[in-house]
């Protein structure tokens, strides 16, 4: 979902900014140190990667590249850690920042990247204090290597974890927004992003895309006579028998109340009638059951076309409800599609 991307980008660009300074306050530090020991290539390489970091911080608000940029950032960052645990005279300790390769790679670069990325550089850095550390082969030396070895996968085991629930939960959490509690249908949040995505694929391919609104007749009849759960009922047994009617590729929303929508890739205006008057034929041959009788169920719609009735989604519904309206004016249990002069007097009430 593009909210939930944007949101996901927007994480990401926090966690790298705070990951630069970092890199600034620390890597200035362990410079003017490491000046002071004589460890003049780690000094160079550490201030070199200051003035890198400054360089990201300019534009990582505004690249369209995060991935990349990040990418650029990390492999010399990581390179550094490993660098500086095969130079003499570095201390044991210089291992905690190895630590930190799987966390950092599971927040910036997610699953799979953080995945691999964790996976080659864990392995130089382990091997890196192996060789560094790990000359005397004595039991204590290989119960270092061993803890180290095993906390390091510890650490990359856990991110991993933890990244996998947290893409599943978001998952989640946008499929719930973006869903009609009642029908289990879509909501107008679903097709305003649909409706964008197949917008951009209708002009690239010139293709047509139409949209349906309709509204259920008499609907507060059924609310009156039967009681707020018949209505209920009613709306889920619309969106029962509409759906068993269309394409996988169709996309059938509840818009709020008695109203629904429904987006057509690929179908003209004159095909997205003809879909909409099988719809209603196809609902009225299907009474719901209400206790010991049957309630026939119709609605009227109205259809309009990307190109001729709009570029938007507002605009495309604005249309079609129009229609629609003309269609409940018209005596109800009724499509209309084109034809109308706009614009209308505002709908009456009462009609619905």
């Amino acid at each position: 979902m593009k909210v939930g991307l944007e949101t996901d980008q927007q994480h990401r660009r926090l966690v790298l900014k705070a990951l630069l300074w970092m890199t600034v306050a620390a890597g200035s530090l362990f410079a003017s140190l490491n000046i002071g020991r004589e460890l003049w290539l780690l000094a160079a390489g550490e201030a070199f990667f200051v003035l890198f970091a400054l360089s990201i911080l300019r534009i990582v608000d505004r690249t369209e590249h995060l991935k990349w940029v990040m990418i650029a950032y990390l492999v010399p960052f990581f390179s550094l850690m490993v660098l500086a645990m095969l130079l003499p005279g570095t201390s044991s300790t210089v291992f905690a920042w190895i630590q930190t390769i799987p966390i950092i790679c599971y927040l910036l670069l997610g699953l799979r990247g953080g995945f691999w990325m964790s996976l080659v550089f864990i392995s130089l850095g382990v091997s890196a204090f192996s060789y560094h550390f790990g000359a005397q082969e004595s039991l204590l030396t290989m119960m270092m290597l061993a803890n180290v070895a095993i906390s390091s996968m510890a650490i990359m085991l856990f991110s991993h974890i933890y990244e996998r629930s947290r893409i599943k939960n978001e998952a989640r959490l946008i499929e719930l927004a973006s869903t009609d509690n009642l029908t289990g249908l879509a909501n107008r949040m679903k097709l305003a992003e649909v409706l964008e995505r197949e917008r951009s694929h209708a002009m690239r391919d010139n293709k047509p895309l139409s949209l349906i609104m309709l509204d259920v007749d008499y609907f507060k009849r059924i609310n009156d006579q039967f009681g707020h759960e018949a209505g209920d009922r009613a709306l889920r047994h619309l969106a029962s028998v509409l759906s068993s009617r269309l394409r996988e590729t169709d996309l059938l929303c509840r818009l709020g109340g008695e109203e629904f929508a429904v987006l057509l890739p690929g179908a003209a205006l004159e095909q997205a009638a003809d879909l909409a008057n099988d719809l209603r034929r196809h609902l009225s041959k299907r009474p719901l059951e209400l206790g010991s009788g049957q309630q026939t169920m119709t609605f009227s719609a109205g259809v309009a076309t990307l190109g001729e009735d709009g570029q938007s989604l507002d605009q495309l519904m604005q249309t079609a409800d129009r229609r629609m309206y003309e269609a409940k004016a018209a005596g109800r249990d009724q499509v209309v599609a084109a034809g109308q002069q706009y614009p209308l007097k505002a709908p009456d009430p009462l009609l619905s």
